[in-house]
């Protein structure tokens, strides 16, 4: 089956969808492996490729998505059904700005691959919401390469830059969080909560 994610996967990009590079998808699937969590929760659905992929490595867990676009949450459904995980992931249609701060689940692991300029934003509302020895992962921390200095910064993006610095300052010296960031691709960091 994870042949078919690929497939679907590599499609998707042709496409021009914005999907999970192949490497951080590859540290994404390996963190889930070592961690086994039973609880996921994915900002930014799309296709549902990733959270599938999660699934299907992790047998017992169940995923919750936020997804802002109709049509895509659309297309993820469809993706669970084929795949035969619809029963363990379910969608909340909408933004997530709006739905992050009711969610009174708490979770093992969350997959944040929203909108880059509201990563700040989000993170202070996820925290709580991650289980004691859970696991943020984030992609796309070091956004084309503007946020470490590496690129100039069009002006356009200075916003978007400014959040993300915040979001890394936040995961970076809260003494609750542990955090690695891979300069890998886009830049993924990966946050372990280590007590309430």
């Amino acid at each position: 089956m994870l042949e078919e994610i690929i497939r679907r996967r590599e499609e998707a990009k042709l496409q021009g969808e914005p999907i999970l590079r192949d490497k951080s998808f590859e540290l994404l699937l390996s963190v889930i492996e070592k961690r086994q969590p039973k609880s996921i929760l994915e900002i930014g659905v799309n296709l549902g490729l990733s959270g599938i992929a999660m699934l299907l490595k992790l047998k017992k867990a169940s995923l919750s998505g936020i997804e802002i676009d109709e049509e895509k949450a659309k297309l993820a459904k469809e993706n669970y059904k084929f795949f035969g995980v619809e029963e363990r992931a379910k969608i909340f249609l909408g933004d997530a700005g709006e739905i992050i701060p009711i969610l009174s689940g708490k979770y093992d692991f969350i997959f944040l691959d929203g909108p880059k300029g509201h990563y700040y934003e989000f993170v202070q509302n996820l925290i709580p919401l991650l289980n004691k020895g859970g696991v943020l992962f984030a992609d796309n921390v070091l956004f084309r390469g503007y946020v470490d200095g590496r690129v100039k910064t069009p002006r356009r993006f200075n916003t978007t830059k400014h959040s993300m610095e915040n979001f890394l300052e936040y995961i970076t010296t809260k003494d609750n969080l542990k955090t690695e960031i891979h300069d890998l691709e886009d830049g993924v960091s990966i946050t372990e909560k280590l007590y309430e």
